[in-house]
């Protein structure tokens, strides 16, 4: 069960087992009761940054499901007995209900959180990075997009090395493919990783054919009209008529909806000389779920099993 700041007793003592306000600059291990978490967060925890509610979520959500993982991120204490780090994790395990344990640092100097420079924030894509030397910014960020188009679970630092395992091939064979077309097109630098990630999608159902194709009548057709398509003609105009009223995120969407539909039509004839066929109305998930490409691209391909990382 869940639980909040409200579930405790704020105004009982709790022994800590040291002495928070200590002057003198001292590190241990030690374990972090809910209750004592709570009693730090009301009493110990003065002048702090604001709590983004989604970060606990977040923190909580990887205790339960991972279990607490000591990466010695240590739970700070300046000279005046406040607290300088750990404020979401402490929030965390109260919410997860569980106890911890951690390094403690006391008897830090009370400025030193506003005079040393931030850390840099860990991404999902520093962390396959880290792991698989050979990966590169690109294709770890190619794989975020993948994913989000599968509309299942978002990358996170928790899941990054098992996507990466799955996806890794594919990931690499779209990049490939839509980099060789980037090289003499830059109408839709914009959306890189969106072509990226539909042509690893296309790859995933043994379709890198089809984009290759498609990639290959595009680049004619913004190169030169003369070699024009009919599919590739519509799909270039029908973006430029309609984005222009979208947000950047619909434009995104857009070109993703626009590539697996115009997929669907290359499959059907493969010279290209086939109508796009489709609506501003009819551009949306809850449509293009119920078929195509689109549809394949949703199915669950994360059951792949692999007993050692190929790095």
């Amino acid at each position: 069960m869940k639980k909040t700041m409200k579930d405790f007793d704020l105004f009982e003592e709790v022994d800590l087992g040291f002495d928070p306000k200590s002057k003198e600059m001292k590190t241990f291990l030690t374990n972090i009761t809910p209750t004592i978490a709570a009693y730090i967060l009301a009493n110990h925890n003065k002048d702090n940054r604001k709590v983004v509610k989604s970060q606990v979520k977040k923190i909580a959500k990887s205790i339960r499901e991972d279990g607490w993982l000591e990466d010695g991120q240590p739970l700070t204490f300046n000279v005046d007995g406040n607290i300088t780090e750990f404020q979401h994790r402490l929030l965390a395990i109260i919410e997860a209900g569980v106890t911890i344990r951690c390094v403690v640092v006391l008897g830090v100097a009370p400025g030193c959180f506003t005079k040393c420079a931030p850390a840099k924030p860990r991404k999902a894509e520093d962390e396959i990075q880290r792991k698989d030397k050979t990966a590169t910014q690109s294709e770890a960020s190619t794989l975020r997009q993948l994913l989000k188009r599968r509309q299942g679970n978002p990358l996170t630092i928790q899941n990054a090395i098992d996507k990466w395992i799955i996806w890794r091939e594919y990931v690499r064979s779209g990049r490939t493919l839509v980099d060789g077309f980037f090289d003499s097109v830059s109408e839709y630098d914009s959306w890189e990783r969106t072509f990226a990630a539909w042509a690893a999608l296309m790859g995933s159902i043994n379709e890198s054919e089809v984009a290759e194709t498609f990639l290959s009548l595009l680049q004619s057709e913004i190169l030169d009209d003369e070699s024009a398509c009919c599919l590739t003609r519509e799909f270039k105009s029908f973006f430029e008529d309609n984005s222009v009223y979208l947000s950047a995120t619909g434009r995104t969407d857009m070109v993703y909806y626009l590539l697996c539909i115009a997929s669907d039509r290359l499959k059907k004839q493969s010279d290209g000389e086939i109508q796009l066929g489709v609506t501003v109305d009819k551009l949306n998930h809850d449509t293009l779920k119920k078929s195509g490409f689109y549809r394949k691209f949703l199915e669950n391909v994360d059951n792949i099993q692999i007993s050692k990382p190929p790095f």
